[in-house]
């Protein structure tokens, strides 16, 4: 009993597998058409080998570190220092891109929020606090 449910979890890995490599195959197909620049993802292919696939482009090139920023559409925040936590909108403020979360040591990586944006702190301290955006929620000046 015991070696026939191991084999028909072995099966449904295989077939995990399978269904994985497709899809990377794909998303290889598909990115190498594109003339955009791409980022590499590595992926095991179940025999200890690590397959780089191109999966997508990068906004490194959009937003540089530095360059100075408008938020432009309504983001909510709750760590602004000396609010006590309460909301915040950031519409319309005006900051500097500090660093970009998606650039890791020179290497692309995933990040939800991949732009961190320095805002000066609305209390008119001189202070700046960090907020994580993504591209299309701030226009550069």
């Amino acid at each position: 009993h015991t070696s026939g449910a191991r084999n028909t979890y072995t099966q449904r890995i295989k077939r995990n597998m399978f269904s994985l490599t497709s899809s990377l195959t794909a998303a290889t197909a598909l990115s190498s058409t594109s003339s955009s620049s791409s980022s590499s993802l590595k992926r095991s292919n179940g025999r200890g080998k690590m397959t780089i696939v191109n999966v997508g482009a990068s906004e490194k090139d959009d937003v540089p570190v530095g360059a100075k920023v408008r938020v432009n559409k309504s983001v909510v925040v709750y760590h602004v220092p000396k609010t006590k936590g309460a909301a915040t909108d950031l519409n319309g403020m005006e900051g500097e891109v500090a660093q970009r979360a998606d650039d890791l040591d020179g290497t692309y990586i995933s990040a939800n929020l991949p732009v961190k944006v320095a805002l000066p702190n609305p209390d008119g301290s001189g202070k700046t606090f960090l907020v994580h955006v993504t591209a299309d929620e701030i226009e550069i000046l």
